[in-house]
């Protein structure tokens, strides 16, 4: 069965992105289509967010295919357009029907919902494990998955790898790091890294849960994707600083390194041409995963040339 195409500047016009959020989708659609998610699939996406990967999804599954988005996330989170803006947007398109918006914490979600008669041929995660509130979170939730897929369905990762491609990408890859370290301290759900899963991490937990890696990949993210610099922009606000002087009071120690931290940012970044607006984004795990025998494959690609 032909896989369908992806239209970028169609995706933009859905979601209603400038030109400028271009390297968003072109990062989203290159991984998704690794995955050769084929028309017909049933597609559970945990995290979707503001659905910028949920549109990518919708199109690969086609018109005989489906898409269920659990996110836990209430419809006023977000600026400047919430959850609940971005949802209704998306479901005006001709990609609505496809998609079923459900405001759940996933492992809620799937064990008070009984299983289906048409399983899930794919689980999703892009970039959503580091918004779980504890390491224990992904390993209680695939432990809820096996009544409700198939029996050859793919388990679908797309993560930071915690490597940086580029002297411009390290000052990401610093402050998703002192951003951890804070949330390990303080807690709370406003952050956007809430724990921190490495590769060999997330891999050791996907084999002890039964999973076997079919292919895994590092990929260096298109030129322009703006989440590593939105990620030092963080780091360097008042905001943050602030929050740091308030642990300094509590734990000088714990202080001391995260002011330390933030220093390193701001060294790594004097070497960055343009200073921040020249950081660059991180690279990006991205695995396959099944019930069968695995067959383990590393590859590292560039998503920009």
């Amino acid at each position: 069965m032909p896989s369908n195409t992806f239209d970028i500047d169609e995706l933009l016009k859905i979601y209603g992105a400038s030109p400028d959020y271009r390297p968003q989708f072109e990062h989203r659609v290159n991984i998704v289509k690794s995955w050769n998610i084929l028309p017909g699939s049933r597609v559970l996406e945990i995290g979707p967010g503001q659905g910028d990967c949920t549109i990518v999804l919708a199109t690969a599954v086609g018109e005989s295919g489906h898409v269920d988005a659990v996110d836990p996330a209430p419809l006023d989170y977000g600026s400047p357009i919430t959850i609940g803006q971005s949802q209704a947007q998306l479901s005006a398109s001709h990609l609505g029907p496809r998609i079923s918006w459900i405001e759940d914490s996933p492992e809620h979600h799937l064990s008070t919902t009984t299983s289906s008669q048409t399983p899930y041929t794919h689980i999703i995660l892009f970039h959503s494990l580091w918004y779980f509130s504890s390491p224990s979170t992904f390993p209680s939730l695939l432990r809820l998955l096996p009544t409700h897929t198939a029996p050859d369905a793919s388990l679908c990762i797309a993560e930071y790898a915690l490597r940086a491609p580029s002297l411009a990408s390290v000052p990401h890859v610093l402050a998703a790091l002192t951003s951890g370290r804070l949330q390990a301290e303080e807690g709370g759900e406003e952050r956007n890294v809430r724990n921190i899963s490495g590769p060999e991490l997330i891999k050791d937990v996907v084999r002890r849960e039964g999973w076997s890696i079919k292919e895994e990949k590092v990929v260096v993210p298109p030129k322009g994707l703006q989440d590593g610099r939105w990620e030092v922009l963080n780091i360097l606000s008042g905001a943050f600083q602030r929050e740091v002087e308030e642990v300094a009071k509590q734990n000088e120690g714990l202080g001391g390194v995260l002011k330390g931290m933030r220093g390193a940012i701001v060294g790594a970044l004097e070497v960055v041409e343009g200073g921040v607006k020249g950081v660059e984004t991180m690279s990006v795990w991205v695995g396959k995963m099944d019930k069968g025998p695995g067959l383990l494959s590393i590859e590292k690609v560039s998503l920009s040339d």
